[in-house]
């Protein structure tokens, strides 16, 4: 009985206390929480954003020198009174000047090269040459001294009116006329060649023969020299002489010898051959 009683007024007290309900609250950024203080707080904080600049010094890009190439260009041909950098600005300031005419005198000096041959002797050498442009021993025998037979030693003398007269034969075989700038080179070239014929017992008996040329007592050499190192056998080979060479020797200045009276002198081992010239009987 009196445990039914205990029950009894268990139940009864259970059912005056009473389970306070569950209530959720939506805040204002719509996020739910138990209690309104757990809300996010309402409070806006504005953030200012400051926005530094940062400004940099580049070194000026003009120099002296491009400055001065720079004023230069724009003043042309104007005098450059001023020039300079500067520095506050970083400019090329610049003044020109004005314009000073000059006047230049140039003096021009002209060298007439010595023309050997007249226009008439000219028209006759070639005409010459021409005629003889398959005969050129007629033309090498007037020039020859002593004489120009086969077997005797000789000396040809090229004169420029021989000159002429060869290359004007040349020409004319290959149906050719020399032209003026042709025929001007050869009547005021300087030099003087003499040609000699050589005879001998062997094929090198022309190597080294010697030739200058002596006006009162005053010695020329040549400026350079020729020897025939392919001698041809002559008609008496291999009787003496056997065979015969042909030597070149060239003059600087047929100027020094140009009508005079020369001794041309042929130097071998043996001894010397003196043949004298008088060159105003050649043209």
């Amino acid at each position: 009985m009196r445990v039914t009683v205990i029950l009894l007024l268990a139940v009864l007290l259970c059912g005056c206390i009473q389970q306070e309900p569950k209530i959720e609250y939506q805040c204002w950024d719509r996020s739910i929480v138990m209690d309104p203080s757990e809300c996010p707080s309402t409070t806006t904080t504005k953030r200012t954003t400051t926005t530094t600049t940062t400004t940099t010094t580049l070194p000026c890009q003009w120099t002296d020198k491009t400055c001065r190439i720079y004023c230069s260009q724009e003043c042309g041909l104007k005098p450059l009174e001023f020039c300079q950098v500067n520095e506050t600005t970083c400019r090329c300031e610049f003044r020109c000047g004005t314009t000073t005419t000059t006047t230049t005198t140039t003096t021009t000096t002209t060298t007439t090269l010595k023309r050997w041959l007249t226009e008439q002797e000219v028209d006759e050498a070639i005409d010459w040459g021409e005629q003889n442009r398959f005969n050129l021993s007629n033309l090498l025998s007037k020039y020859a001294y002593p004489n120009y037979s086969v077997g005797y030693e000789h000396v040809i003398i090229y004169t420029p009116y021989l000159n002429l007269a060869l290359d004007a034969a040349s020409r004319a075989r290959e149906y050719r006329a020399l032209n003026q700038s042709e025929i001007d080179e050869i009547i005021t070239d300087k030099e003087m060649m003499f040609r000699v014929k050589l005879y001998g017992d062997s094929t090198d008996f022309a190597d080294d023969i010697k030739a200058v040329i002596k006006i009162n007592g005053e010695v020329i050499y040549p400026m350079r020299s020729r020897f025939d190192d392919l001698p041809e056998t002559t008609a008496y080979w291999p009787d003496s002489p056997a065979y015969f060479a042909v030597n070149t020797y060239v003059f600087e200045d047929y100027d020094e010898i140009e009508g005079r009276v020369i001794n041309f002198v042929v130097i071998k081992y043996t001894g010397e051959d003196v043949y004298g010239i008088d060159m105003s009987d050649y043209k």
